[in-house]
């Protein structure tokens, strides 16, 4: 093939190659699809195959000359692209096609390409890792914590304490009206019957209204009191009370007492432990192991993170389009789940496109890189690992594996999980080569 193949540069990620092939490749390319279809052609006086060559180009003209144009296409592109060492990330966009039987071919394709840039140092990057300690305090609260597991709730006859659990019944109003009239959605402040609270003394760490149960201190079964309250100014579960006053009758059902099991044997036992003392040697094990993985997990956010500073290159249009978009989807959601208005989203539409372009941009960054990384440094991914992934995912949707692969695989989601899989093996692999700094765990890690 005497292609003659003109590299133009258009930018970032943009190049353009412009095709052109003499006449005697157009006529070779011809001469050998017509003798394809002759092998293939059925003609009415002739065996299969046996059709003479111009007999065959007149019955099927315009599908060899389909054909032939798909042939020097994509036969032309290819190679132009291996010459020139090009890395396309999107089919191209082909135009100014010149393609006719006995005349040169010429044309030109815009091409996307990854990113050329040089992979900055990912060995040695700085990291600190608190040291792992676990005292007698730390398995104490954990081993309480076992215990409150296993508390009991018995019923008592006396007055409310704090930290008591009590079942009230109540109605609610404001200025004299159910509290559904302020805020229809709010039917379980309005009224309730049995309901369970957990008395705080604490009035501003009530876990149901502020300021509710420390009320009801004192209060012993049967007796009903009359308590007024206020909505928290920041009140988002049901923005139209925020700042309102409200009385509430209440009526105390029942108090009960929360009651620890003791802390011996038969207590350690009842978590498959021999002893006391093996069950905190267990705890304080365990301890560790999740101290240790805090900590793992920590040098990996900062190597992943310090490294994501260090990128610095253009990256495809198209594709910073397509996740500039699902960038803004997601600041979106995020806002709106916040409960910012679509009138206030609408207004910081400018800030919210901007982070998320630049949101965009370092995700894709990181996307090249990482896939550079796995090339240098000859990560792979194996089968048993995917398929692990896959029953994990199969066991928690309560699917049947072999069907979850199944479906993965029609909606070309297999690669998307070894795409992850090594993601994570290259955070792991510059975790494990990062400079470490021994550093005191968090002073309240001690308290």
């Amino acid at each position: 093939m005497n292609l003659n193949v003109e590299l133009v540069d258009l930018g970032p990620c943009k190049k353009q190659l412009r095709f052109e092939l003499p006449v005697e490749d157009v006529d070779v390319a011809f001469g050998e699809v017509t003798k394809q279809f002759q092998k293939q052609a059925n003609l009415a006086g002739f065996r299969k195959g046996k059709a003479p060559l111009d007999k065959v180009q007149a019955r099927f003209s315009q599908q060899i000359e389909d054909e032939v144009q798909k042939k020097l296409l994509n036969d032309s592109y290819r190679k132009g692209v291996e010459d020139n060492s090009l890395k396309p990330v999107l089919d191209p966009e082909v135009d100014e096609v010149n393609f006719k039987k006995g005349e040169a071919f010429s044309f030109l394709a815009n091409i996307e390409t990854a990113p050329e840039f040089e992979l900055p140092e990912y060995k040695g990057i700085p990291a600190e890792r608190p040291k792992v300690e676990v005292g007698d305090a730390d398995v104490e609260a954990a081993i309480n914590h076992l215990r409150e597991g296993r508390a009991e709730y018995k019923t008592q006859d006396r007055e409310a304490q704090d930290g008591d659990y009590i079942n009230v019944s109540f109605v609610g109003t404001i200025d004299g009206k159910p509290v559904t009239e302020i805020s229809p959605t709010a039917r379980g402040l309005s009224e309730q019957k049995g309901m369970p609270l957990h008395v705080n003394a604490d009035g501003e760490q009530d876990h149901f209204i502020p300021n509710f149960t420390n009320q009801l201190v004192g209060a012993k079964q049967g007796e009903s009191r009359t308590i007024e309250v206020t909505f928290p100014d920041e009140y988002p579960a049901q923005p139209k009370l925020q700042g309102l006053k409200a009385s509430y009758e209440v009526t105390v059902d029942e108090v009960k007492e929360k009651v620890l099991p003791e802390l011996n044997d038969e207590f350690a036992k009842s978590w498959d432990a021999e002893s006391l003392e093996k069950l905190q040697t267990g705890v304080r094990e365990d301890l560790e192991a999740n101290k240790k993985g805090d900590a793992n997990r920590g040098v990996r956010a900062q190597v992943r993170v310090a490294y994501a500073a260090k990128l610095d290159f253009d990256v495809p249009p198209s594709f910073q389009q397509q996740e500039l978009q699902n960038a803004v989807q997601s600041i979106v959601r995020d806002r709106r789940a916040k409960g910012e208005s679509e009138e206030d989203v609408e207004k910081n539409k400018d800030q919210i496109t901007a982070e998320a372009n630049a949101a965009a941009i370092d995700s894709l960054r990181w996307f090249f890189a990482h896939k550079k990384i796995v090339e240098q440094e000859k990560i792979e991914v194996s089968r048993e690992e995917v398929l692990r992934v896959v029953a994990m995912q199969a066991q928690q949707m309560g699917k049947d594996p072999q069907a979850h692969i199944k479906e993965l695989a029609e909606n070309n989601q297999i690669g998307y999980i070894q795409n992850r899989l090594l993601e994570e093996k290259v955070i792991d692999f510059m975790a494990e080569h990062a400079d470490i700094t021994e550093i005191d765990p968090p002073a309240d890690e001690h308290d």
